[in-house]
């Protein structure tokens, strides 16, 4: 036997052993004879005195197992562990211990024997016990037990069980009552009275295998009752009930056309020769049934005549059998058809099914058909439409077949992003349609995404074939999670989108870097082509793109870090660029607190959407002296005035040379600006090492001129602090909750680590007083998110997330998951 013991399910390693001699056994024979020696070993174990309960259990699980593996030999009298059983059943600590003793008594003891009393009396005793366990295991042994010296002995106690409090008690007690007066018609009546009372609080009868097995005419009316009442599916399944319906036999009354779905749910358990036989015998088909619903405009009507007809194998109503006839007439054929061309997604879905099922053809034809509507002219949300019900036919085409389906896609962008829809730069990303690919890779195997991914990959290695944007995006979310379970070269795939890098928008090009830098871990060195694409694209691109053509550059030459970076996180592309992001934010956090004067770190070294541009690609030329004027600036040179006052007391070298008073240079008003970081303490910081700093060279470390800014100085922020429970109103269609182990506390000071403007509410204030209110802004500024804290009774707190900004909502919600 190939299966370990931790695997095997035995109860014991002896157990585990017996079992592998068994089935390793050279013959039927040599299998008993193992079989009949271990029962022999176990009449000698049990013979012993003071024997514990968990060698008896043991033993008894073994006889069990030796008792049913024989093939031709009998196992003899095991009438020696007997009482064995019996005092495990009235002894064991256990419930498991219990229902072995149970189990052995009523597989191994003849009715009559002398011990059965005992075991009845055992019973009682368990019945009448305040433990549910006992109590539980006792009514079903009640259920299995076939003695008429049990029913007088447990009538009283078990009449009392049927109006218990707990469902699983009652249930049982029902199931156990019939089993042992299912004879009485006058107890039997009573039974059914019970179940059917109208004021019994517990209005659907506590076991249907009880209602079925009844088969009266009450019961059927309220089996009936309950299928139609509204409040049954918090109770019961419907599928249930009908079963039972069908099992005893009884009708079913349709009152109104919602549990009709349902009813051929059921059918579709019943095998579709047996159904044939039927209408055969009834002249009746199913279908024809609800071939009323066929001319309804009502949608749920249609969704319920074709959920219903997908039910039914195709051959009990086309007429493709012989004996079946057609139950359509022709144009009810047609109005079937006609379905694919609803509104409502799941109503074409189902028609699709119910089509392909009677004949895979017509969905092959439809599924042509409607690739030629696929138009230039087609506006992005019709153009989105039709591509999703090409996926429809596509996916019920493919079926689970992986390979199939990546061809099929390959074709179908072919069409909906080839030469006849114009050049790739102005075709839109179908957002749509990249939600559907991915969960269709995401719902599948492992073995079957390989093989879908290897597909839709293999022509971007391929560069005389195009690429539409929709496509390239699928491309870049699956390379970066699959890449380093691809057959293919990571260099080769690299080199793809390199070549197809300038054609795409801006957003498309974004997806492009990330996933060739996700790529460039996995590649011992960057093609050297690679690199000067990407240098090319970085000259012409915007500031965005710019800046992630420098993140590229700057970490494709830095592969250790690549690595360290995704071995943290999941492969998913959100989270390669969210681990991206963040070991940006702590490297910055790691710098130390002062560098040298020669030292100082770059803007460019930290990747930034808005890159600092450098000087010799500044836009105008540096500031003439302004005029010296009352105000604001005047104030602005009375505070660097007193800066440059105390400068020269921190060393003994010669102060810097004066500068007139009436000019102020853009340093000196950046340092301005800069006072209250000046006066933290961190001038002597940034002036440490240094023997004298002229205002000029200080003011040299400041890049003052941004690419499309001709100035940019902190500023002081004069909008009125923001109204909470007007911004949580405001977001009402972005809900995000959920549990974090952590302290309100502790959930706040991880939300400062964001460096995002921040206000908190405390418990006590309003609004929604009781809970931690989180007011957190983002960038752009006009962006925010409300989050509310209220701690639990254990550790940790439930948490309420609203925010309009996808980027700031999810990076909230990852914080919190992290937790």
């Amino acid at each position: 036997m190939d299966v370990p013991f931790a695997s095997s399910g035995a109860m014991s390693r002896a157990h585990y052993s017996l079992v592998c001699k068994v089935e390793t056994a050279a013959s039927v024979q040599a299998a008993d004879r193992v079989v009949l020696d271990e029962i022999n070993t176990i009449r000698s174990t049990l013979q012993q005195s003071y024997l514990p309960i968990k060698v008896c259990k043991e033993s008894l699980v073994l006889l069990l197992y030796c008792a049913t593996a024989l093939n031709a030999a009998s196992p003899g009298d095991l009438s020696f562990a007997f009482h064995h059983a019996m005092n495990l059943a009235e002894l064991g600590g256990s419930i498991l211990e219990k229902r072995i003793g149970y189990t052995f008594c009523l597989q191994m003891m003849p009715p009559n024997h002398e011990l059965h009393l005992m075991l009845i009396n055992t019973l009682r005793k368990d019945l009448e016990s305040t433990s549910i366990g006992r109590i539980y295991l006792a009514l079903e042994v009640l259920i299995q037990i076939h003695s008429e010296d049990v029913a007088p002995a447990v009538q009283t106690r078990l009449q009392f069980l049927l109006r218990d409090q707990n469902d699983s008690i009652r249930r049982r007690a029902h199931m156990a009552y019939y089993a042992l007066f299912h004879q009485d018609p006058d107890r039997v009546k009573w039974l059914e009275e019970l179940l059917t009372h109208a004021g019994d609080p517990n209005v659907i009868p506590s076991d249907l295998m009880v209602a079925s097995k009844l088969r009266s005419e009450s019961m059927a009316r309220l089996l009936n009752s309950h299928l139609h009442n509204a409040g049954l599916s918090h109770q019961r399944s419907v599928h249930a009930i009908l079963r039972a319906l069908r099992e005893g036999g009884m009708e079913l009354v349709v009152i109104s056309k919602y549990p009709i779905l349902d009813a051929f749910s059921l059918l579709s358990t019943v095998p579709s020769n047996v159904i044939s036989e039927h209408q055969a015998k009834l002249s009746y088909s199913p279908a024809a049934g609800i071939r009323h619903l066929i001319k309804s405009s009502d949608m749920n009507e249609q969704y319920i005549f074709i959920s219903c007809l997908s039910f039914l194998h195709p051959g009990t109503w086309t007429g493709s059998r012989p004996g079946d006839p057609a139950v359509f007439d022709g144009w009810e054929v047609q109005e079937i058809i006609k379905l694919l061309s609803s509104q409502d997604n799941l109503i074409r879905k189902a028609t699709l099914k119910v089509l392909y099922s009677v004949n895979p053809s017509i969905v092959v034809t439809y599924y042509s058909q409607l690739t030629q509507s696929v138009r230039p002219g087609l506006s992005v949300v019709a153009k989105g439409d039709c591509v999703l019900r090409l996926f429809d036919a596509m996916e019920i085409q493919c079926q689970e077949d992986s390979e199939q389906y990546a061809t099929l896609l390959k074709e179908l962008f072919a069409i909906v992003e080839g030469d006849a829809q114009g050049r790739i730069e102005t075709l839109p990303v179908l957002e749509g349609c990249v939600d559907r690919v991915l969960n269709r890779v995401r719902n599948a195997d492992m073995i079957s995404r390989i093989t879908l991914v290897t597909g839709l990959v293999v022509p971007l290695t391929e560069l005389d074939v195009r690429v539409g944007p929709t496509l390239m995006v699928i491309l870049c979310a699956l390379v970066c999670e699959y890449c380093a379970k691809l057959p293919i070269s990571p260099v080769e795939i690299l080199r793809g989108m390199a070549k197809r890098l300038a054609l795409f928008s801006p957003s498309v090009q974004d997806a492009c870097l990330l996933s060739m830098l996700r790529l460039s871990a996995e590649c011992s060195e960057v093609p050297e082509e690679v690199v000067q694409t990407v240098q090319e694209l970085s000259q012409s691109a915007g500031r965005y793109i710019r800046g992630r053509c420098e993140q590229f550059l700057r970490f494709s030459r830095q592969r250790h870090i690549l690595t360290d970076i995704v071995s943290r996180v999941p492969s998913s592309l959100p989270d390669f660029l969210s681990a991206l992001v963040n070991y940006q934010q702590d490297s910055v956090g790691r710098l130390p607190p002062h560098q040298g004067s020669s030292e100082s770190p770059r803007p460019s070294q930290i990747y930034s959407p808005l890159p600092i541009a450098s000087p010799n690609k500044l836009r105008y030329e540096a500031y003439a002296p302004p005029q010296l004027v009352t105000g604001r600036q005047n104030l602005a040179s009375q505070r660097l005035g007193n800066i440059a006052k105390d400068l020269p007391r921190e060393s003994s070298t010669t102060a810097p040379p004066s500068k007139p008073e009436s000019t102020v240079t853009p340093g000196e008003l950046t340092l301005a600006a800069a006072e209250r970081w000046l006066e933290a303490g961190q001038t002597t910081q940034v002036l440490e090492g240094s023997t004298a700093v002229a205002l000029d060279d200080l003011t040299s470390r400041v890049d003052l001129i941004a690419l499309d800014s001709p100035f940019i100085a902190d500023h002081v922020d004069t909008r009125p602090e923001p109204d909470f429970e007007e911004r949580w109103n405001s977001m009402q269609n972005s809900n995000l909750r959920g549990w974090c182990e952590a302290s309100t506390d502790t959930i706040v000071g991880v939300l400062q680590t964001l460096q995002l403007y921040m206000r908190v509410i405390a418990v006590d204030q309003p609004p929604f007083e009781g809970e931690v209110k989180v007011l957190v802004r983002g960038t752009p500024a006009d962006e925010y998110a409300a989050l509310r804290l209220r701690d639990g009774n254990e550790e940790g707190c439930l948490w309420r997330l609203r925010c309009d900004d996808l980027a700031l909502r999810m990076t909230i919600k990852r914080l919190l998951e992290r937790m």
